[in-house]
């Protein structure tokens, strides 16, 4: 697969908009004061070590411009390359596709329909956590409960139907992803329903220097969950780790919706309840080493096609779906506000306390 083009389960990325940005630095680093200043970073006085950035508000004295926006997200436009609908105004991006027009029948390149990822990365503590929260109103009109997809096996050409949630078929996303490990964290908005979602991308998709294939790869819906149409929610993924492990939390207007502890590990693979789409191919492996840095990313999308998306692995599992049933009058419209990302370092304090215990026991 192309190296430039880095389209997910949940998220359609250009790797060569990842070239230009900043290296990951410490939250202390000599880079770290301005990127506070940039992007409105301030220190909690109440909440030692922890450090909240207003990444994006849609907001600027004189008016907030494309050319704003630009400057902190790398855009692959998919629809607005057809009909650019995004607008700024009183401190939210509104943008709308109804119905999509755009859809590929080819790995995962029917996914994203609009996708934009931060210019920034950001650096996740040792020892602590990192959010990122997203206000999100989203419609999602002309998709259909109940509603089946049809396609073909291409080796055997058996056929293929998969009921898809609202969500699969059109939605609004919040997403956190660690390019090194291709593992992301999604939050997938719909007109009455909404899901978390979890995956970790192939190295041919996520362009990772270590082999990631189907024995490691994932991409699992945790749980749908009905929302109240027509208003604002609040979406949040919060990734943290300790000494023993780590674990990502997905919020809805403040309520925990799910946790998943061992990320990396497919959820049937750890046991856990899931809604079982998709069944995992491999026994994964264990991140919370290897997740040290992450960008984030809003955007549109549709996600009708069958895992392991046409992957070069699991040939027998390779689906066709026609444009037909990837395209039946289904879209979306979102409006997007307030990205915050908030960084709790607990590094020095778990030092301290280690050294505290260390002189008490001597």
């Amino acid at each position: 697969m192309e190296r430039h083009l880095i389209v997910t389960a949940a998220l359609t990325a250009l790797l060569a908009a990842c070239s230009e940005h900043t290296a990951p630095s410490a939250l202390n680093g000599p880079r770290a004061g301005v990127v506070g200043t940039r992007l409105g970073q301030n220190v909690d006085p109440n909440r030692p070590g922890t450090t909240v950035i207003v990444y994006d508000d849609f907001h600027k004295p004189g008016g907030y411009t494309l050319a704003d926006y630009n400057a902190k997200w790398s855009v692959t436009l998919g629809e607005m390359a057809i009909q650019d609908t995004r607008q700024f105004d009183n401190h939210t991006l509104s943008i709308a596709a109804t119905p999509f027009r755009t859809g590929a029948d080819a790995s995962i390149f029917d996914h994203g329909k609009y996708t934009a990822i931060s210019k920034q990365v950001f650096a996740v503590p040792a020892i602590g956590s990192i959010t990122v929260s997203i206000d999100i109103e989203a419609e999602t009109p002309g998709t259909i409960d109940g509603h089946i997809v049809h396609g073909t096996y291409v080796q055997s050409g058996a056929p293929y139907a998969a009921k898809v949630l609202q969500g699969q078929q059109a939605a609004v996303t919040l997403h956190m992803i660690d390019f090194t490990t291709g593992q992301l964290f999604d939050w997938f908005v719909s007109g009455n329903t909404a899901f978390p979602l979890i995956e970790r991308l192939p190295s041919s998709v996520s362009g990772s220097a270590a082999h990631v294939g189907i024995d490691k790869m994932y991409t699992q819906i945790i749980a749908e969950v009905p929302i109240a149409a027509g208003v604002p929610h609040t979406a949040a993924i919060r990734y943290s780790r300790n000494r023993r492990g780590a674990r990502v939390e997905y919020f809805l207007d403040g309520e925990r919706v799910s946790k998943v502890d061992q990320v990396g590990i497919p959820l049937d693979v750890q046991g856990v309840k899931f809604t079982g789409i998709y069944p995992s191919l491999g026994p994964g492996e264990l991140l919370r080493d290897k997740i040290n840095s992450v960008f984030i990313a809003h955007g549109l999308f549709s996600l009708l096609d069958a895992f392991p998306f046409q992957h070069s692995e699991a040939p027998a599992l390779n689906v066709s779906i026609p444009m037909k049933e990837r395209l039946f009058g289904q879209g979306a419209k979102a409006r997007f506000a307030n990205v915050v990302v908030t960084i709790e370092d607990k590094t020095k304090a778990e030092g301290e306390l280690g050294e505290g215990k260390r002189a008490r026991e001597e």
